[in-house]
């Protein structure tokens, strides 16, 4: 049996009791499909990571995602589709992005995992996320049983979430296109701690590979680019969502103060 440890970027991970790897979109429907059809858990490893597989394994079929496969075609007013397969790995696409001279990617450096990953989180860091630039995003419909384009206005996209989280067994991402421009310069920074580093103001703009230089130095100072010679940079990538809301007024605390002198004070603050 394949030990899955090899396979998450924790190397934490037992034996899959059944173990297919897929260079092809035919060979993924093929392996999903057959897994459904026998009724067995199935689960679809991309790159490993926000993963954590216990010793005892995955008592059922890993699909392992190894397709290739990345195009470009320009369209109008020096905009590119770039359309990436499933199996590509993410950090890959975007240097290679940048290296084209392709804005909208580059604040997403550094981010661990596959590009068929980034649909289905909404991938997002330094103040952009990929709904800004998805097109569209085929997959596989494990319940219709056929292969589907589905446009950005279809995929739900919410802060971290998407159509395809919200529903996690019946979409198999197949490939993604993101739509980019060309030029030297990044899309507008809009956040402070990547500014700062740059050295420019909020919504100003900086070339692509200073952008993306800078996101991979901010990440690397907190640990969050993996190195195989370095073990502490071993990750699960980001976890957690920033909390959204408001917070009530704080009452005020003054000598004297009574619940209802702070509440009157708090509603002329307001």
């Amino acid at each position: 049996m394949t030990s899955l440890a090899g396979y998450t970027t924790l190397g934490l991970g037992g034996p899959a009791a059944v173990f297919a790897d897929a260079p092809t979109d035919a060979a993924l429907i093929d392996a999903v499909t057959a897994a459904d059809a026998s009724g067995e858990r199935v689960l679809i490893l991309g790159g490993g990571s926000n993963l954590v597989i216990a010793d005892d394994g995955f008592p059922g079929t890993v699909v392992h995602v190894s397709t290739r496969g990345v195009g470009y075609e320009a369209v109008s007013d020096g905009q590119v589709d770039v359309t990436v397969a499933a199996g590509e790995d993410w950090d890959d696409v975007v240097a290679a992005a940048v290296a084209e001279g392709l804005a909208g990617l580059e604040c997403l450096s550094g981010i661990p995992g596959l590009a068929g990953a980034t649909p289905i989180q909404n991938v997002g860091a330094y103040g952009h996320e990929v709904a800004e630039v998805i097109t569209n995003v085929r997959v596989f419909d494990r319940q219709a049983k056929q292969v589907q384009v589905i446009p950005n206005e279809s995929c739900d996209f919410a802060y971290r979430a998407s159509y395809f989280k919200r529903n996690p067994a019946r979409y198999v991402v197949l490939g993604v296109t993101y739509r980019l421009t060309r030029g030297s310069l990044s899309m507008p920074v809009r956040y402070a701690e990547l500014a700062g580093e740059l050295g420019v103001e909020m919504g100003e703009r900086a070339g692509v590979g200073e952008v993306r230089s800078a996101v991979l130095k901010i990440r690397a100072r907190k640990g969050m680019v993996l190195n195989p010679g370095d073990p502490d940079t071993k990750s699960a990538g980001s976890f957690f969502t920033n909390p959204v809301g408001s917070l009530p007024p704080r009452p005020c605390r003054c000598p004297g103060s009574t619940p209802e002198t702070a509440r009157s004070r708090s509603r002329r603050r307001g």
